[in-house]
């Protein structure tokens, strides 16, 4: 790739990453000394408990990196709700087929992290998802934390097979640790293990058998709405490598191309599905079939006809659109920025060529004469970072050709909420 291409490149993203938003958002953080900060907070959308938290005072402020153990209190003005808490996890619970133990073996151990608040009251409900499960804490006053979560094992049947076996008893758990309160029992026998299912027995407590009747304040909603894809779209722009085949020379050249962009991202936001189109320009060499000459020839004393065809070689310029489709995972780091790894497949098609005879007689070549790709469908495999509105990713693609583009994303961040009044407290 031409030098002056990459620096414009690497200049365009320097330039862009200091002026666009990151995907922040109003809320206030409680440090472990009791000091309230009031500003704006990264919102990853973590499912699994946030491992650091990127914290500005203002929009034009650096962020700083806090860890959990820094702090008690985590609160998005637009919603969600994160509390420093030491909390008894059980660490053999299990819902990964490929990972169940035969048998049902518990190991409780107690994890200090930053877990989810859904509810707040006399009763309290909390949210840690795990890769392995998802546990939801029930605290009330006078009793232990009750840790309830997803959890299966293997169990040899009556014929020898390995079964799944749901050891998942929450209801039966509930029924018990509120079985003082009616209402909440009862609620508790038709509760589905989701945080909607879990609240309303919690609830029920709270409104009908809790010694002091404080209000319940709920983030249950919030919790749930962020379980939604996002797509961002934009575009694209850089350079490539491109092998030509066929009659071709075979040498690879180097061509800047541009398009457009769009990326679905999971709820986590870990993993997106990317596409892009775009197009590009390269020069192409070949021959053609001009026409065929006769001539008689005495062969065994005998006239013979023979053909005998005649080639035009000719040069031309030609347009190639490209469009891609694969799988990136993100990987969140202490700086605002992200790293990415993607794999996929391209595929190409040559168009509007201009084609100029460079030796032979005039003649029209057909498509199948221009040099093609020499893979159609082309793996590739790539590394990226991005910051804020900007990409820029290196991909291999097949053999020794490599691509090197920077997107700029055009669509509002879906993660970003409007402006509100930040949280107080």
């Amino acid at each position: 790739m031409p030098a002056r291409l990459l620096f414009l490149l690497l200049f365009l993203t320097s330039a862009v990453t200091q002026s666009m938003a990151q995907a922040y958002e109003p809320g206030l953080l409680v440090r472990a000394n009791g000091d309230t900060l009031r500003g704006e907070i990264e919102n990853s959308f973590w499912l699994d408990p946030p491992k650091f938290i990127h914290f500005r005072p203002t929009a034009t402020a650096d962020a700083v990196t806090l860890l959990p153990r820094h702090l008690r209190t985590v609160l998005f003005a637009g919603g969600r709700y994160f509390r420093f808490e030491a909390l008894p996890i059980d660490h053999a619970a299990e819902t990964r087929l490929d990972r169940l133990p035969k048998g049902y073996h518990p190991d409780v151990r107690t994890d200090s992290l930053l877990a989810e608040v859904l509810l707040e009251g006399p009763a309290s409900l909390l949210r840690v998802v795990r890769y392995s499960a998802t546990h939801y804490f029930v605290r009330r006053p006078g009793q232990p934390v009750l840790d309830l979560s997803g959890r299966s094992y293997l169990r040899a049947s009556s014929m020898g097979k390995m079964v799944v076996v749901d050891a998942n008893n929450y209801q039966a758990q509930l029924e018990q640790y509120f079985g003082d309160c009616p209402a909440a029992s009862s609620a508790a026998r038709a509760a589905a293990f989701t945080p909607e299912g879990l609240a309303r027995v919690v609830l029920a407590y709270n409104e009908s058998c809790a010694a002091e009747r404080a209000p319940t304040a709920s983030w249950v909603a919030q919790a749930i709405s962020q379980k939604r894809p996002a797509f961002q779209a934009g575009v694209v722009a850089g350079g490539r490598t491109l092998k030509l085949g066929g009659y071709g020379t075979g040498e690879r050249q180097n061509s800047p191309f541009a398009g457009v962009y769009g990326e679905v991202f999971l709820p986590n936001r870990s993993i997106s599905v990317y596409s892009d189109l775009s197009v590009s320009l390269f020069d192409g060499k070949g021959r053609t079939l001009a026409y065929t000459s006769e001539r008689t020839v005495v062969i065994d004393n005998k006239p013979v006809t023979v053909s005998e065809p005649v080639y035009s070689a000719f040069a031309y310029r030609a347009g190639l659109a490209s469009g891609r489709v694969g799988l990136r995972f993100h990987f969140r780091s202490r700086r605002p920025q992200r790293l990415f790894v993607g794999f996929g497949v391209e595929g190409n098609r040559i168009f509007a060529p201009n084609v100029r005879i460079t030796d032979g007689p005039a003649a029209t070549p057909n498509d199948e004469d221009l040099s093609k790709p020499t893979v159609p469908f082309i793996p590739e495999l790539g590394l990226g970072w991005r910051n804020q509105r900007v990409a820029v990713s290196l991909d291999a693609l097949g053999v020794a050709a490599m691509r090197l583009g920077l997107t700029y994303r055009l669509s509002r961040n879906p993660d970003v909420a409007k402006a509100t009044a930040v949280a107080r407290p």
